[in-house]
């Protein structure tokens, strides 16, 4: 009986410990304050993990001045 709860026990560690990698898509809009456009883009990160895919799937916001007027740019992202 013993021995049927160690392997048990080898098993279900074995099965959580290990990490699920497969492929994860990100998906980004920018968008700027310029114009009402907005562009789409994906980006397919491979074999990784959630947390290694949501580290490259990154937001940004961007501000630049020019002749006083500030424009700001901004890439929302998500994973999918």
């Amino acid at each position: 009986m013993k021995k049927y709860i160690a392997l048990f026990g080898a098993i279900s560690v074995t099965l959580f410990s290990s990490s699920c990698k497969k492929d994860f898509v990100c998906e980004c809009t920018a968008t700027n304050s310029i114009s009402t456009d907005a562009s789409v883009s994906t980006t397919t990160v491979k074999d990784a993990t959630k947390k290694q895919a949501k580290a490259h799937c990154i937001s940004t916001e961007d501000t630049w001045s020019y002749g006083g007027t500030d424009y700001v740019f901004t890439n929302t992202c998500e994973l999918k």
